[in-house]
């Protein structure tokens, strides 16, 4: 199925695309689809999923333009940025009750330039631990931000030794 993806979105026949996902299991369709745009790294998967959305927002098409944004396509400037809204769209979709769509987001706190400040990537971090108490990348993620929240607290001795300087 990823050949014939990649040679159906490559030459624009978006109908013909739109028929393969309804006729496969979405999670197959998603790895072949993924697959094809690692291969090619063309825009016009990212384009077909834009005009799926048009028709029809969901979770899952949002998060099928997450995974091509922060894996095939994450050259691209601002990839990850993009993704963000993508993450955050997933997460106001399910009501912020899935726990995928929450990693989706809490991942954007782990690239070179995060998209999630430490306070957000906090409050994301204990959504998931309330869906799912046992999620260690949410636990190590938690501890992270509270690090570094930690970490951006000034003492008040230090702001009179800036005065006094």
């Amino acid at each position: 199925m990823r050949e014939q993806i990649e040679v159906l979105i490559l030459d624009g026949e978006f109908e013909r695309v739109r028929q393969l996902m309804t006729e496969h299991d979405f999670m197959e369709f998603e790895e072949a689809f993924i697959s094809a745009a690692q291969n090619t790294e063309s825009i016009l998967f990212y384009t077909f999923i834009i005009e799926e959305m048009k028709l029809n927002e969901t979770a899952e098409l949002h998060d099928l333009a997450f995974l091509l944004l922060v894996y095939p396509l994450s050259d691209l400037t601002d990839a990850f940025k993009a993704a963000y809204y993508h993450a955050e769209r997933s997460v106001q979709l399910t009501g912020s009750r899935e726990v995928k769509s929450l990693l989706q987001l809490l991942f954007l706190y782990t690239v070179p330039e995060p998209a999630l400040t430490d306070r957000q990537a906090y409050q994301v971090a204990k959504q998931i631990l309330k869906l799912d108490a046992q999620n260690k990348i949410a636990r190590e993620l938690m501890k992270k931000a509270v690090k570094e929240m930690d970490a951006g607290v000034v003492d008040i001795s230090d702001l009179d030794s800036i005065r006094n300087a």
